[in-house]
C-alpha cells in the first residue's frame, strides 16, 4: 500500500485500540493485577472484540498514566487523616 493511500485512524475518526499484550508492556503490572484494576474501577474498562480478544482503547490508557501524576499530587498534598 502506498503511503497516499494508507488509512489512518484519526483521519476516520477511530480511537485506536491496543491488546492486553501492548497494555502489558505498558503499564509494569502482572496480568492478573491488570484484571483487578480493570474489575475495581481502577484502569480503564476493556472491551471484547471477539469471543477470545480483548482491546484497550490508547487514548483511555493514556488519560489514566497522565492522572496519576494528579492524584499522586493530591495524595501527597491532602492533609492527614487523625
Amino acid at each position: 500500500m502506498s503511503e497516499q493511500s494508507e488509512l489512518n485512524c484519526a483521519d476516520l475518526g477511530l480511537r485506536q485500540m491496543i491488546s492486553v499484550g501492548d497494555v502489558l508492556k505498558l503499564v509494569p503490572v502482572s496480568r492478573s493485577t491488570l484484571h483487578r484494576m480493570v474489575k475495581t474501577g481502577r484502569f480503564p474498562q476493556s472491551h471484547e472484540l471477539s469471543p477470545m480478544r480483548i482491546g484497550f482503547f490508547l487514548d483511555e490508557i493514556v488519560e489514566w498514566q497522565e492522572n496519576l501524576g494528579f492524584l499522586k499530587s493530591v495524595y501527597i498534598n491532602a492533609p492527614a487523616q487523625l
